[in-house]
């Protein structure tokens, strides 16, 4: 029986990868605008047939918004949220099929780019704060064809023919990356070694972390980032893919972070961590429909920590 249900999961996989990869061509084969209202149409669709991730957006812009706006707008910011979601899918499945940097930056603005080229002098690596807002994966796909050499740090998917799709995907184009739980010695090499490092800090993870302010909620954070950048000195910028008006897209990357460093390393991780996620929350709250409201950024709350703790020292 166990056999069979695995099998089955194979055929299902296998199925859908080959679904995805169907897909990604005809995406890339139709003219951009059509590909982006295809997309658009299927969020829009998810939106609609799957009860329990629209629930969740709209749970979670009430506590965000729920002073400011009324239920039936806050429904229609969280359709926009997964229409959203689908026309960044087409922008990656785009920018994935162009190989010539002048054929990739074409009708993609790059903001800020003299940050980027500063930090790189300084020969400690970056530290590029990448949150999920917008095409974010897009923003693997950039950074290579700006010249720099870049790793990700991303989390396997539940299923390894997904999981190596993505990999793979972000490979060709010159992105390394290193599963989430790699060693810690292995990052700081990376940005010893004067590369660029993406990391993600705005999610509820179960890693070590802190709290932070979220639009008036503790949120639990990890500190991560924070650790890397005090450890190896490497300049963190922060960095979003977001789409415009006209379904064109704006690779932004922002001035460098600095750092508090004050010989208390548990309160300056602390402290930087907020700094990080501070900046991230900015950008949320100018584009609120460009972030994946539908992950439960308050899951973990401080009386769960806490418990957690008590029960540790009892056992």
């Amino acid at each position: 029986m166990n056999n069979f249900k695995k099998i089955r999961k194979n055929i299902k996989y296998s199925l859908l990868v080959a679904a995805i990869k169907v897909l990604l061509f005809i995406i890339r084969l139709l003219p951009r605008k059509v590909s982006m209202k295809l997309m658009g149409g299927l969020g829009a669709l998810v939106f609609r047939i799957s009860k329990e991730e629209r629930d969740k957006a709209i749970s979670n812009l009430s506590i965000a918004y729920g002073r400011e706006k009324s239920q039936a707008e806050i429904k229609v910011m969280a359709r926009e949220v997964f229409v959203n979601l689908g026309k960044s899918g087409a922008e990656f499945a785009i920018r994935m099929g162009q190989e010539n940097p002048e054929l990739f930056f074409e009708n993609l603005e790059v903001r800020g780019h003299e940050h980027l080229q500063d930090a790189m002098k300084k020969g400690k690596g970056v530290l590029a704060l990448i949150n999920h807002m917008g095409c974010w994966e897009g923003t693997a796909l950039a950074l290579p064809m700006l010249g720099i050499p870049t790793y990700a740090i991303g989390k396997k998917l539940g299923n390894e023919k997904l999981n190596t799709l993505l990999f793979e995907s972000r490979g060709k184009k010159g992105v390394q990356t290193l599963a989430r739980g790699s060693s810690y010695k292995t990052m700081l090499r990376v940005l010893k070694e004067n590369n660029l490092l993406g990391i993600l800090i705005d999610q509820d993870t179960d890693v070590r972390g802190v709290f932070v302010d979220f639009y008036g909620k503790p949120a639990h954070t990890p500190i991560g980032g924070a650790m890397l950048a005090m450890d190896s000195g490497a300049p963190v910028l922060p960095m979003f893919y977001i789409k415009k008006d006209d379904d064109t897209y704006e690779f932004i990357i922002d001035q460098e972070i600095p750092l508090v460093v004050t010989g208390n390393r548990r309160k300056d991780m602390e402290e930087n961590t907020r700094l990080f996620h501070a900046v991230i929350e900015k950008y949320i709250k100018k584009y609120p429909t460009q972030w994946v409201w539908f992950h439960n950024r308050w899951k973990t709350t401080p009386e769960m920590v806490e418990e957690k703790k008590l029960l540790k020292a009892r056992s």
